[in-house]
């Protein structure tokens, strides 16, 4: 029995066949890689990339159905095979990227809470508020209420110092350097230094944070 295909159409489908993996797919799937790299080198929380993450499932979800289709035609094997390894490596991607935005959460649960849930995915903000209940409680239980009234807060060292401040929030060091690839010109930062398209450079993130969350540079 011959496994293998008689044409490059029969081992990767016509064009129309390539129009969702070829063409969506793939351009979705450099977009969420890019995604992952971003949330995993910069400090902070970014903004959820919803439509993209919408748009890789619905993709996937077509492509698994191609992919089972397969099975029942043992010439198209190595277009199975083909398929089914791009699709494992971009799910690979959503999950990645899906995880460390949890563990970004679990890290900086209150700070994020009060101060970032516009960035957050509906399930996202239901994780972070479930984190930080299931925290109270845990420090409440095991701590906080044996000691003393005034030092019994997770958000502030002494109730007693009447700060409205909170000043035992853990919070990301947005004074981190990243390396980061400039993809337009942008002019003279506060200090004069001079981003151009193209520069590769390695810099505090508070300095670029701004030009990351506008899609005008990537992080390495």
């Amino acid at each position: 029995m011959n496994l293998l295909p008689d044409s490059v159409e029969d081992a990767f489908g016509t064009d129309a066949d390539l129009g969702a993996l070829g063409r969506g797919l793939a351009n979705d799937a450099d977009l969420l890689r890019q995604a992952w790299i971003n949330e995993s080198l910069s400090p902070e929380i970014l903004e959820y990339q919803s439509e993209l993450v919408d748009r890789v499932r619905s993709l996937i979800s077509n492509q698994e159905e191609i992919v089972e289709a397969y099975e029942q035609d043992p010439a198209q094997a190595l277009t199975r095979m083909i398929r089914f390894a791009e699709l494992n490596r971009i799910k690979f991607c959503l999950r990645s990227y899906l995880r460390k935005r949890l563990l970004k959460i679990e890290a900086f649960a209150i700070h994020i809470f009060l101060n970032l849930t516009a960035r957050l995915s509906p399930e996202e903000l239901e994780f972070a508020q479930g984190y930080i209940d299931a925290e109270n409680k845990l420090f409440e239980d095991s701590v906080l209420q044996f000691m003393p009234r005034d030092y019994d807060s997770l958000i502030h060292q002494s109730e007693a110092m009447q700060s409205d401040v909170p000043d035992m929030i853990p919070e990301p060091d947005l004074d981190k350097a990243v390396f980061c690839h400039v993809t337009e010109d942008l002019g003279h930062l506060e200090g004069g230094l001079e981003l151009a398209e193209g520069d590769i450079l390695a810099i505090r993130y508070a300095l670029v944070k701004d030009f990351l969350l506008q899609d005008r540079i990537k992080l390495l």
